[in-house]
Parts: C-alpha cells; structure tokens; sequence
C-alpha cells in the first residue's frame, strides 16, 4: 500500500493557470533577451580579418561593382562574357590629309621566245614617280623573275627580268604603280 500523501498547504502549491503563466513568462524572457543580444551586435569590416570571407559566405549578387577596387576585378574573375551598354557615339575626328589622287597602273607585256630571259620596264608618265612594281607571265609552265627593281633613283618606273623556261613562247608583264610627284 502507497503511503498516504502529505497534505500541502494552499497557498503554496501552483494552480495549472500559474504554471502556464510562468512558463509563459520565462519563454518571454528567454527569447527577449536572446533576440536583443543577436540584433544588438552589428559587424563591421574593421572587425574581420583579411582574407576570412569567402564566396561561400555571401549570397549571390551580394556584391556590386562599387564594393571593389578599381581594376580589382578582370575578366578571368566571370564565368561568361562580361560586356557593359555601349557608351555614347563620340564626334567626328578631323579631317585627314589628301591621300595619294592621280595613281596611275602601268603595263608593259614582252614577248619572251623559249629558254629566253628578257629585261624591260614599265615607265611612269610625265610628272609622276613609282610607288611599287613587279612583274608576272602568262603561263601554266614556268617562269622565273630574275629581277625586280625601281629603274633608277628617280623613281621614272620599274624594270624586270623573266626568264622562259618553257618550250614555247610566253607573254611577259612588267607593270609599275605611279602617283603625281609633288
């Protein structure tokens, strides 16, 4: 048999509704306090150390183009392509110097018998001198240019040598590019 129960007195034994009440009270407090204490601690950049956080401590699109030094980030930092808007149309640059008006395209052809060389050269018209030159020959065979020069100091045309190593006759060209002297 159970022994009998002691009796307590009224006044200190805790109604249901008071239970309820304190345990209500004290979780009141308990989160009152837990909640002030974490709103209540703000972290700046002083306080963390150099080289602590990572990209796994941020959200993506966290950080935007003003949060880093200039340059700091270049284009092996970003998975894709990075291209910005267009900037505005700029003005019209000035006006260039007058390019080379007046080219004349010179050409002379020559007959080259077979296994022959011939020499021979495109001249410039009056008032002009050669920019460039050289020389070509119609054929499938070949042809060798033997040489390829300005025909003198003064710029008067170009001269080349072609040389037939055909077994028949060929058209040889000696052609010079000439501009108005100035």
């Amino acid at each position: 048999m159970a022994p009998p129960r002691a009796r307590e007195h009224p006044r200190h034994t805790p109604s249901r509704r008071g239970r309820a009440l304190a345990l209500v009270a004290a979780t009141t407090l308990l989160l009152g306090f837990a909640g002030s204490a974490t709103a209540g601690v703000v972290v700046t950049g002083k306080q963390i150390k150099d080289g602590t956080i990572t990209s796994a401590d941020l959200r993506d699109a966290d950080l935007q183009g003003q949060d880093f030094r200039d340059a700091a980030l270049t284009q092996d930092d970003f998975d894709t392509l990075v291209i910005g808007p267009s900037g505005p149309k700029g003005d019209q640059g000035p006006q260039g110097t007058p390019g080379s008006a007046g080219l004349v395209y010179v050409i002379e052809p020559m007959a080259i018998p077979k296994k022959a060389t011939r020499t021979w050269g495109a001249k410039c018209p009056a008032g002009t001198r050669v920019l460039s030159g050289g020389g070509s020959a119609a054929t499938t065979g070949i042809a060798l240019l033997t040489e390829t020069a300005p025909i003198d100091d003064a710029g008067t045309g170009w001269w080349v040598g072609i040389r037939n190593e055909t077994n028949s006759s060929i058209t040889g060209y000696a052609w010079a590019l000439c501009v108005a002297a100035s």
